[in-house]
């Protein structure tokens, strides 16, 4: 048998050795043990019945080193057989990496995996440079030019090595300066205030971290900004980013071309007008004469398609075309409507509801399936969704059925937020003292959209047992029913009022009607128990209001026991609710007015009138204005509103910055008593801070409080309002509630009980 020997060595190179020439027959691989004989083969540069001599075999010598699968290669000739006999580099079986702390472990395995180098991988020593390098670019990007590191390769076996990775961030590059070149229209203040890098000597809370991401979107902010003021051929020239020889500072050179003030001088429309043109006009932001601005004009697009959509023409476009002209610094504007096809809804289709059934959320669905499409239905649908208590965040994506050209489907992302469960937990809240509770509370039981909460709750002033059911759709156009079941002991001293004690037993039947998409109308039926205990320590008032309302069964010598009283009532109120959400909305308003009327032992009525309106000033800052009015009155015979029913105000609910329940008219013992009228006000200007939490868990606000108690409403003057401003902080997280405010009463007069700093651990909002 002839053998042809070809010998390459890593060391020494490759060896040709003289052989004739021949046809293969037949190729074989020898020697693998962790590669498919399959991908040997498709590196090769050479297939059966074609001639294999000198030239071929240094074309595969090279080509399967070149794999970097390979230590050694060795070329065999048995009759017309080549046979390639491999010597395998070792598989990687681990990779560690440890010291990395700004770059995540997510971000290092995607740099490792696209270089080759994860686990089972072929290895390879010239990746570990490779990887470095590529390391190092991550890092620079983040600002971390003091970076170093170690990457290591340990030999375990004759077919495995461990990786090991060591890193040492150092610190960030901080940012000494960035210097703007050729602007002349606006000032370096006024451009550098859309940057989200700054310089270190910003202030203390400068964001001088140098990261390359941060600068290229600072400069699209950047662009955004010229071309929305009319600078349409504003160009950023160039960049310069440079470093201190200690790394540990960075300059950044900015050169721009600003271009001339651009108007726009007239506006088109055309295309299939499928909506009257003043429709569509009517949603254009810009006016021919005024500055081109891309934001209005892109913004115009949006509504324009969007309007398209309420006719059903899902994948409507509306482009804009501007035809510049150089020498008047004009602008002509062409705009081009393709509806396309009129589209229906296939099916809705849900996602991320790993709790909530699918019912559940598809009842809450305005766009139904099988029906014309509408953009304002799925709009409507969205914000439907996401005013449920147990959804978070809701996303739309639309999907051409194949091979149906007006047929769509509709797949909506919903993320499930904590939603209730068995809990056992403490807190404290600076007005009522160390609470604590136990329960159950579940707004979504079993998926169904139900809520059930069995509670204790339990504070300094009060200790309450609640039992409440509710079905949102007790019937399938949505009209709710519940039911609530509650015994509450409050000892009135504590919740610094008037001293008596107050056992109330209280259940009732609620019921909940739409009327609209954003109104309806709530009653309640339900029978109340109010037993009194009072103390020698009890005011003149308090003792006076059960003498007079006893029915002459109790004189001034037992009035110390108290009484009792038992009523029947029912409450109805009407509300317009156009929020976006529940919790944390960012725009919309609420009204609701209605009346509690009591009758049985006592007889009295309580109304209220509250509002909200939310609007939002910028993607993450919201303007909050709150309002709200309560009144109360007795009638038929009973001589005034319980004591125990007085409105009270003061505290993190009402206005902060004065002690809970302090305001208002007091007693003969100088506590507070309450009135029949109250006044409250709040504004409020909301923040969301990423780094503290979601959209959904946290605001941060600067707020105006404003209101008080007033004995009945021909008291009120404006003057006697107490007032406050200050900063809150407001978390909704999985284990309940949290705010806390920092407040300064800017009108407040002696005798007033002040509190700065009030929080509340464990307590509703």
């Amino acid at each position: 048998m002839v053998r042809l020997l070809l010998l390459l060595s890593l060391s020494l190179g490759f060896i040709n050795v003289y052989a004739a020439s021949f046809v293969v027959d037949d190729i074989e691989v020898k020697g693998i043990k962790k590669i498919a004989v399959g991908t040997v083969l498709n590196y090769l540069p050479l297939k059966t019945s074609e001639v294999f001599d000198d030239k071929k075999s240094s074309e595969v010598i090279k080509e399967l080193y070149k794999t970097g699968f390979f230590n050694k290669i060795t070329l065999l000739r048995e009759g017309n057989t080549l046979v390639i006999e491999v010597e395998e580099r070792p598989a990687i079986a681990k990779v560690t990496f440890k010291g990395n702390k700004e770059v995540t472990d997510d971000s290092m395995k995607d740099a490792l995996k696209q270089i080759g180098m994860t686990k089972g991988k072929i290895y390879n020593p010239k990746l570990l440079e490779k990887l470095k390098l590529e390391l190092q670019q991550l890092y620079y990007s983040l600002g971390k030019y003091a970076v170093g590191l170690e990457a290591t390769a340990t030999q375990l076996d004759a077919d495995r090595v461990e990786v090991d990775i060591t890193i040492s961030e150092g610190a960030p590059a901080k940012i000494r300066s960035i210097n703007l070149i050729g602007n002349d229209a606006f000032t370096d203040k006024e451009l550098l205030d859309v940057f989200d890098l700054e310089a270190t000597d910003s202030g203390v809370f400068a964001s001088d971290k140098y990261s390359s991401v941060k600068l290229s979107g600072d400069l699209e902010n950047l662009k955004s900004f010229y071309l929305d003021r009319g600078y349409i051929r504003f160009n950023v020239d160039s960049k310069q980013v440079t470093i201190t020889p200690d790394k540990s500072q960075i300059n950044i050179a900015i050169n721009i071309t600003e271009g001339e003030l651009f108007t726009v001088n007239k506006i088109n429309l055309t295309g299939e007008l499928i909506v009257a043109e003043s429709e569509l006009m009517a949603r254009m932001l810009i006016r021919e004469g005024e500055v081109f601005s891309r934001k209005k004009i892109t913004t115009s697009t949006k509504l324009m398609t969007s309007r398209l959509g309420i006719e059903g023409y899902a994948f409507a476009e509306v482009n804009a075309i501007p035809k510049i002209n150089i020498e008047d610094k004009t602008v002509e504007l062409t705009l081009v409507v393709n509806p396309g096809q009129k589209m229906r809804v296939r099916k809705v289709l849900f996602a991320g509801n790993t709790r909530t059934m699918d019912s559940v959320l598809r009842r809450e669905m305005r766009q139904m399936e099988g029906a014309l499409f509408s953009s304002s239905k799925v709009d409507r649908s969205k914000i439907r969704l996401q005013r449920l208590k147990y959804i978070s965040t809701v996303n739309t994506r639309y999907a051409k059925v194949t091979g149906e050209s007006d047929q769509m489907d509709i797949y909506v992302t919903v993320e499930e937020r904590f939603s209730g469960s068995f809990t056992i937990g403490a807190g404290y809240s600076q007005d009522q003292g160390a609470l604590f509770n136990l329960g159950l509370t579940n707004d979504n039981i079993f998926g169904t959209g139900n809520r059930l909460g069995i509670t204790f709750n339990n504070n300094k002033a009060q200790e309450q047992y609640e039992f409440s059911y509710e079905n949102p759709y007790y019937t399938a156009d949505g009209i709710s029913r519940g039911f609530t079941l509650s015994y509450t002991k409050t000892d009135a001293e504590e919740a610094s009022i008037s001293t008596y004690l107050l056992d109330k037993v209280r259940g009732a039947v609620n019921y909940s009607i739409p009327l609209s998409e954003y109104n309806k109308i709530r009653f309640s039926l339900g029978i109340e128990r109010n037993d009194i205990k009072i103390s020698s320590f009890s005011s003149d008032e308090v003792e006076a209001f059960i003498i007079d309302n006893s029915n002459g069964s109790i004189n001034s010598a037992n009035v110390l026991d108290g009484d009792i009283y038992d009523s029947f009532f029912v409450s109805m109120s009407f509300s317009k609710d156009s929020r976006n959400r529940l919790i944390f909305p960012d725009s919309g308003a609420v009204n609701s007015i209605g009346v509690e009327i009591f009758t049985g032992d006592l007889d009295y009525y309580k109304t209220f009138y509250r509002h909200q309106s939310l609007f939002p000033v910028a993607d993450t800052v919201t303007f909050s204005f709150k309002g709200s009015i309560g009144y109360g009155q007795p009638y038929n015979e009973t001589t005034d509103l319980p004591f125990f029913e007085k409105y009270t105000a003061g505290g993190v609910r009402t206005v902060r910055g004065y002690d809970y329940n302090s305001l208002g008219p007091l007693d003969s013992s100088f506590s507070s008593f309450g009135g029949n009228f109250q006044f409250i006000t709040n504004s409020e200007i909301l923040f969301q801070i990423d780094a503290l939490g979601g959209a959904d868990s946290f605001r941060l606000g600067l707020y105006l409080d404003a209101g008080n108690v007033f004995a009945e409403p021909t008291d009120f003057e404006a003057t006697e309002l107490r007032a406050s401003v200050g900063i809150s902080a407001k978390w909704f997280t999985a284990v309940g509630p949290i705010e806390l405010s920092y407040a300064n009463p800017i009108n407040n007069e002696p005798g007033d009980d002040t509190k700065n700093f009030q929080f509340s651990l464990g307590a509703p909002f």
